[in-house]
């Protein structure tokens, strides 16, 4: 997945920076998120006019663009006000904190992996080779964007129940990629192998975002797992 948008990239690309398009990264010093105001509820997307849907698109692409070159810390909600052309005040009609912000294009970011899936099917035919191509790409995708993975590491541990379902849907997003590699064995079966490869996948991808360990050993602890529950 292999193109760098600059902050003010076209929001037609939106579904081109996903978990499988490449991107560099180079933190700048930014100035910190203030406080979402309270008592106020976000728009809920179903109630949205087509204007405001565009709106909240912008938003998310926008903290998506910022993303290619900061780190999520770096980043304030003021920033990807401005940057989306959005005053800040409708910034937080549409998304009560920013975590939820960031939460919602992590989504958008994630929802790429099966997309990308079928329209560059796994050349693997066994499905324990599909299994790993299918990760390894996810993988490469991080690699890619490792300020991707720290994001995920602030988010599973936000007390914001909103943030939090939003990172279950992501988790379902990429899970639908990795089932789809083992369409030929017992749904059950794949489903249980896809929850533990995942498992190891989440953990592999804290430690290495944390500088704990390296991504090959990442690639390693997955090929691991997927041959333990998936037989040759």
């Amino acid at each position: 997945m292999t193109e760098v948008s600059s902050a003010k990239a076209p929001y037609a690309t939106r579904y081109e920076r996903g978990p499988l398009t490449d991107a560099s990264t180079e933190a700048t010093s930014r100035k910190k998120a203030p406080a979402a105001p309270e008592g106020e509820p976000s728009l809920h997307p179903s109630r949205m006019t087509p204007r405001q849907r565009d709106r909240r698109d912008r938003l998310i692409d926008s903290a998506l663009d910022l993303l290619e070159t900061l780190e999520y810390d770096q980043v304030s909600v003021r920033d990807v006000a401005e940057h989306a052309n959005v005053s800040l005040g409708a910034l937080y009609k549409y998304f009560a904190s920013k975590e939820r912000l960031f939460a919602e294009a992590l989504f958008r970011w994630a929802e790429t992996l099966p997309t990308n899936i079928r329209n560059r099917p796994l050349r693997a035919n066994a499905p324990r080779d599909r299994l790993m191509e299918a990760m390894h790409r996810a993988v490469r995708a991080f690699e890619h964007k490792p300020q991707m993975a720290r994001l995920v590491n602030v988010l599973l541990n936000s007390p914001d129940p909103t943030a939090m379902e939003m990172m279950a849907r992501v988790d379902r997003a990429t899970s639908v990629a990795y089932l789809q590699a083992l369409a030929t064995i017992d749904p059950g079966i794949a489903r249980r192998s896809v929850d533990v490869v995942n498992a190891v996948l989440s953990v592999s991808l804290r430690d290495w975002s944390l500088g704990r360990t390296s991504i090959n050993v990442v690639y390693d602890r997955l090929d691991s797992a997927i041959s333990l529950v998936i037989p040759a």
